[in-house]
């Protein structure tokens, strides 16, 4: 397709300034260090061993109430969730609405351009605002009373106003939510209460490298939302190993994977994971100058507390995690994919992404179908720990690091 981005490697015909230049050397550099990796290991048929021991972790990490209560407070709330994809909202007065742990929240395009974000409850009585989950508007009216307010959240009509002598219109505008665009997603924390302060380094290295692969410049295709009555800790887990795929995924994507083959890296409480395909192989004879990680790999990024993004060669998956309760999660999948320079799609590349999207969601049901096995388990009482490998160690310092955050490490 000749829309297909070219792996990491930056656009010859791209800006031509030290600057950009410097940064490509740096990104070719990392790609070619990646795949170098996994072709070792991949030659070797084998798994990428971390200096971390077997580890057991407690059944009721994933069951307890309060402990799950207590991470939405700790490790959600107060943090920057990733809520959509920017185009999701392209245009001004372009609008979706989200629960964002227990936050209903409205995220609007400006007309300024910028992306907002707000808590969707009415200022004169608690009303939800804006009762659809997508669309277009001016301004947001409430259905009980209609109380109206601007796509930038202040106060324009409240009715009837000489019965509210003492209504201050500047200070009654909708609640605003911390809300950052970055790498093509949209960021929100759910908790109006905590300060205000950008992206830290580490997430600004992983918008960078969304940067790299194309994120902002594309558009959602397909999405679907789903929810599964699983732990969310059981949906990422399956996320951060790739020992399953051989008998798990045996109806899907096994056939193009090495057995047990994936080497991952943290930054920050990020994650990247390379998943090598068995074409890896066919790199050992060709230069370097050859190798693009996108033709050969596909790349998870683990963006906490909340977010995955699984780039594949032409596409982008964009998986959104939103815990409802110790045992139920709403996940929601969405194809990510540049737009040709045309500005519209061919009937063949729509077909093409919506069967990638439909092969996507096979394959992350099945995950989540054994997460919810998983979670049904629990009752039995059969296991009181799970047990990780030594070449499961992402998941061992994922829970460590979890672990760590709610101060019990």
């Amino acid at each position: 397709m000749k829309d297909r981005p070219r792996g990491m490697v930056a656009d010859p015909e791209a800006p031509d300034s030290i600057r950009v230049r410097e940064q490509q050397n740096v990104k070719r550099t990392k790609e070619i260090e990646l795949l170098s990796h996994c072709l070792e290991l991949t030659r070797a048929r084998q798994a990428f061993v971390t200096e971390d021991e077997e580890a057991l972790v407690p059944v009721a990490r994933y069951s307890d109430v309060a402990r799950f209560e207590e991470e939405r407070d700790v490790l959600f709330r107060p943090s920057l969730n990733v809520v959509a994809h920017g185009s999701q909202i392209a245009s001004p007065g372009d609008f979706i609405t989200r629960d964002v742990v227990g936050t209903p929240v409205i995220l609007v395009r400006h007309e300024d351009g910028s992306a907002k974000a707000f808590i969707n409850v009415c200022r004169h009585r608690g009303a939800t605002v804006e009762l659809r989950e997508r669309g277009k508007c001016r301004r947001f009216v409430c259905p009980y009373h209609a109380w109206t307010y601007e796509t930038d959240g202040r106060l324009a009509v409240a009715r009837q106003p000489e019965g509210f002598p003492g209504l201050d219109v500047e200070n009654t505008s909708l609640i605003e939510l911390r809300c950052i665009e970055a790498g093509g997603l949209l960021f929100v924390c759910p908790d109006p209460s905590v300060a205000a302060s950008g992206l830290d380094e580490a997430t600004r290295a992983i918008v960078a490298e969304l940067d790299w692969l194309g994120s902002p410049e594309s558009t959602v295709c397909e999405s679907v939302t789903r929810v599964w009555k699983a732990n969310w800790k059981l949906i990422v887990d399956g996320g951060l190993e790739s020992y399953h795929f051989k008998i798990a995924h045996r109806n899907s994507i096994a056939g193009f994977f090495p057995d047990n083959v994936s080497t991952f890296e943290f930054v920050g409480d990020h994650i990247r994971s390379i998943l090598p395909r068995s074409s890896i192989l066919t790199l050992a004879e060709q230069p370097e100058s050859n190798w693009h990680i996108r033709e050969h790999t596909h790349m998870l990024y683990s963006i906490a507390p909340n977010a995955s993004v699984l780039v594949q060669e032409r596409h982008i998956e964009l998986i959104l995690m939103t815990p409802l309760s110790v045992d139920q999660t709403r996940v929601e999948i969405a194809t990510v994919a540049p737009v040709p320079s045309s500005g519209e799609r061919s009937e063949k590349a729509k077909a093409y992404l919506a069967a990638n999207h439909a092969f996507t969601r096979k394959t992350l049901d099945e995950d989540f179908e054994i997460a919810e096995q998983i979670q049904r388990g629990m009752k039995s009482g059969a296991n009181e720990h799970f047990r990780f490998a030594t070449f499961e160690g992402a998941l061992t310092q994922w829970h460590r690091r979890l672990e760590a955050r709610l101060g019990r490490g």
